[in-house]
């Protein structure tokens, strides 16, 4: 390392010539990768996964399969409904992003008023054929004038048509429901259109578009021209998806500049010399430059997990060049000239920086054994990320502090930091306190995981929602369409091959539907078939039968009611048989596919009830449900929506995430061994991860800490971020010698704080994330740090001198002992 080290400083203006063109080159590509955000479910799992494969299969057969609501808020409604009449016809124009427009109903509502009765079934119309026929006979006894002295009662034949609506398809009542045939609230005071997107609905360019184009066509017809209180909001798949995205790039904004000017001033207040961080940031800069360049020719984008690892690049990626930053530091103090001190300050940390950059990227690269691709990148790019930072930190930032040493005038001549004096009299004093304690705290802590009995994965999902867009976005606005359509309006799809799969897959499911016991989580079952009743014909022949018994004079002797049901019940379209061909568009359009085939589509409504249906295991459940029913008719048939990704990323925390922590684990541990190879020094330097990580579980069972897709990964990086602090307190007191551990935590453990700091400050950009998910990894994170750190600068030293303690003890006896045997 030395010898390198000499090249560096030989080379020193090539070496950053070259690594400044270099990284402006990576800048480039960085920038063009950041622009290529992917924040939908399905690029966090694996492209052979079978909820990604279905969705494809859907997206290659159906039009369109989501939409985009839009809510009109007014008092007046009859401006509402002018405003959704004329909205509906612009957006209709736009046939490139737009498949159809739905916001009203009323020629549906009155093609299946005219056909009520061929939903009967035909006993129920016998029934009430036999009723007329009885009624018929009733009347005629009732006013014979022969009968008009009888004392014989005649029994008045009882019959009630109302009984039959509960008959009536459940899928049609479901568009019998609006008031005026428009989509709206019971009071019209909310109104809903639904702008369906063409092609696939994951597409955020499209997305984006399809919204660009919808807030110009409101602004262009200025929704306060109708009505001064109408207001516009959205909702529904797509918007989820627009504001998911938005809320990502402005979250990596604002997450970057606080990463940035927090980290700069801890820089600053530590070293208190400009050139020195200057060297350390730009180094560090072109460290993550080059790895999100190399991501962008490997991956190609950042998905909703992989975003953010920028700022923990940054955060985790400096902790090498900090380490090599002090020692350098420490070296000019002593009066090393420049280059010496860059010689030795690389020479003296390599050991602990190259294990510490290895154990930090195969933590990271521990997801890489993951199927998912969302853990999969944010592993390898949290890999490359740390060899980069390294590199950098030993290759261009001595080459910088070579270079800026010309343009330097004064050098800081700081004698230590007094977080790191503190320390060191803190462990001075209470070593024997601070010990006990910790070995006290470990065993607390076994004792919270062993004891445990709750339920650790995170089963509610609405705590991994947007916060914003609980509060006053898309999931929010999104209950008005439950209030409104009483049901989900995004339906899971099932897609067989075959009429005869799609009836058997609608057969079982009904029946798991209405099986008793349980919970119940399927609201409804139908198929273009449900809209078109069978044994027409048979039905009309009755209805006929009808017709012929009562002429109109005895028409005109019914009850008002029973006059008003028999002439609904005869209407000229009920006397017709109609097909599915003949069914409204906005049916039918549910139910087409792309080549124009019908008939193949089934469609499925969880029960509305968020109590249930936000909890993933209730998701689980239900999944099974489909795929047992569906699998059985046909194996591997389609079923899309966002249900099935939910539950594969839910299946796979609870099955990919321990295996990715112990693999970590084994992993970090094994480095160890490797470079140490002496047991007594492998106990040691492991001695404050296994510390830290006992007290991280410990806290987390305690608390109850929810894990999740995405903060179960804050696991197996603590491990490989962990180990750096105790190896390098320990490897500076291995080169120091017995009974130095207070000198080592005051020279070294400023900058070894110093870089749990940045790393803290790395995650803790999390914090402002409007995710909830990304919120909970910033904080589960940040507590693995602060136990390891703990771990590392107070546990550590402390066991450490209390082993000094122990062994200058015995010399002493053994020095009293020498003279009396002599």
């Amino acid at each position: 390392m030395e010898a390198f080290t000499r090249w560096v400083i030989r080379n020193s203006v090539a070496i950053v010539a070259l690594s400044v063109i270099l990284s402006l080159v990576a800048g480039f590509f960085t920038i063009r990768l950041y622009g290529n955000l992917r924040t939908d479910l399905e690029e966090l799992l694996p492209s052979h996964a079978r909820s990604v494969q279905d969705l494809k299969q859907i997206g290659a057969r159906l039009p369109s399969s989501t939409n985009l609501a839009i809510l009109a808020f007014s008092d007046d409604v009859d401006a509402s409904r002018r405003f959704m009449d004329d909205l509906a016809v612009e957006l209709a124009k736009n046939k490139e992003l737009v498949s159809r427009v739905e916001y009203r109903i009323d020629r549906e509502i009155h093609f299946f008023e005219n056909r009520k009765p061929l939903f009967i079934e035909v006993d129920d119309l016998k029934r009430i054929r036999d009723y007329v026929k009885a009624r018929i006979d009733y009347e005629s006894e009732l006013h014979n004038p022969l009968n008009i002295f009888s004392e014989i009662e005649i029994p008045e034949p009882k019959f009630d048509l109302r009984e039959l609506e509960a008959k009536y398809s459940k899928p049609v009542q479901n568009f019998l429901r609006f008031p005026g045939g428009y989509y709206a609230s019971e009071d019209e005071k909310i109104r809903v259109l639904l702008v369906y997107i063409t092609g696939e609905a994951s597409e955020i360019g499209r997305a984006n578009r399809l919204r660009s184009f919808i807030d110009e066509t409101i602004a262009r017809l200025n929704p306060k021209s109708y009505a001064p209180d109408l207001r516009v909001h959205y909702t529904g798949d797509v918007e989820t998806l627009y504001e998911e995205h938005a809320a990502l790039v402005a979250d990596l904004k604002l997450s970057a500049v606080v990463v940035m000017v927090l980290v700069l001033a801890a820089l600053l207040l530590f070293y208190r010399d400009v050139l020195g961080v200057a060297a350390l940031l730009l180094s560090l800069l072109m460290g993550t430059a080059w790895t999100f360049a190399l991501t962008y020719f490997v991956i190609g984008y950042l998905n909703a997990n992989s975003a953010f690892l920028g700022s923990i690049v940054l955060g985790n990626g400096i902790n090498f060049g900090i380490i090599a930053l002090a020692r350098y530091f420490e070296n000019r103090r002593a009066g090393m000239s420049n280059s010496f001190a860059v010689v030795g300050a690389s020479s003296t940390t390599f050991t602990a920086t190259i294990l510490a950059a290895l154990a930090a990227g195969l933590s990271y690269g521990s997801l890489v054994l993951t199927p998912f691709r969302g853990f999969r990148q944010f592993g390898m790019i949290g890999f490359v990320g740390m060899i980069f930072c390294w590199i950098a930190a030993y290759t261009v930032q001595p080459a910088l502090l070579i270079v800026f040493e010309r343009l330097r005038t004064r050098l800081s001549r700081g004698h230590g930091h007094p977080i790191a004096r503190r320390l060191e009299a803190l462990d001075r004093r209470y070593f024997r306190q601070i010990a006990i304690t910790s070995f006290v705290l470990a065993a607390l802590s076994v004792y919270s995981i062993l004891s445990y009995r709750g339920q650790i994965i995170e089963t509610d999902i609405t705590k991994l929602r947007d916060r914003r867009s609980m509060t006053q976005g898309s999931t929010y606005y999104s209950k008005f369409l439950d209030k409104i359509f009483g049901r989900y309006i995004s339906p899971l799809v099932i897609l067989p091959k075959t009429h005869e799969d799609s009836e058997k897959i609608r057969a079982g499911l009904r029946e798991v539907m209405n099986r008793p016991g349980g919970k119940k989580m399927i609201a409804s079952v139908y198929s273009e078939d449900d809209f078109v009743p069978k044994n027409q014909p048979e039905k009309i022949q009755v209805l006929r039968e009808i017709e012929n018994i009562l002429p109109r004079r005895s028409l005109q002797a019914l009850s008002d009611r029973d006059r008003k049901n028999m002439e609904e019940l005869l209407r000229p379209e009920a006397l017709r048989p109609f097909t599915d061909r003949d069914l409204p568009h906005s049916i039918l359009d549910h139910f087409r596919e792309k080549d124009g085939s019908l008939g193949k589509i089934v469609l499925v409504e969880p029960v509305l009830d968020p109590a249930i249906f936000n909890n993933g295991d209730n998701q689980t459940i239900l999944m099974n449900q489909l795929r047992s029913v569906v699998d059985r008719v046909s194996p591997g048939t389609a079923i899309a929506g966002q249900l099935p990704l939910t539950v594969e990323m839910y299946h796979a925390v609870r099955t990919q995430g321990p295996k990715a922590t112990a693999t970590a684990f084994f992993a970090v541990v094994g480095l160890v061994i490797l470079i140490f190879r002496n047991l007594k020094t492998i106990v040691l330097a492991l001695t404050a991860l296994l510390l830290g990580v006992l007290w991280f579980f410990g806290v987390i069972f305690a608390a109850d800490f929810k894990i999740n897709f995405l903060n179960f990964i804050a696991m197996p990086i603590t491990f490989g971020i962990g180990v750096d602090y105790g190896v390098n307190i320990f490897q500076r007191y291995r080169l120091e010698g017995p009974g130095s551990i207070g000198r080592v935590v005051g020279n070294s453990g400023g900058a070894v704080a110093l870089s749990s700091l940045t790393t803290m400050i790395g995650y803790g950009s999390l914090m402002v994330a409007g995710s909830q998910a990304f919120v909970s990894f910033g904080r589960v994170a940040i507590l693995g740090e602060a136990t390891c750190v703990t771990a590392a600068l107070v546990s550590l030293p402390s066991f450490l001198m209390w082993i000094d303690r122990r062994e200058q003890e015995k010399q002493v006896e053994a020095t009293e002992e020498t003279p009396k045997a002599a």
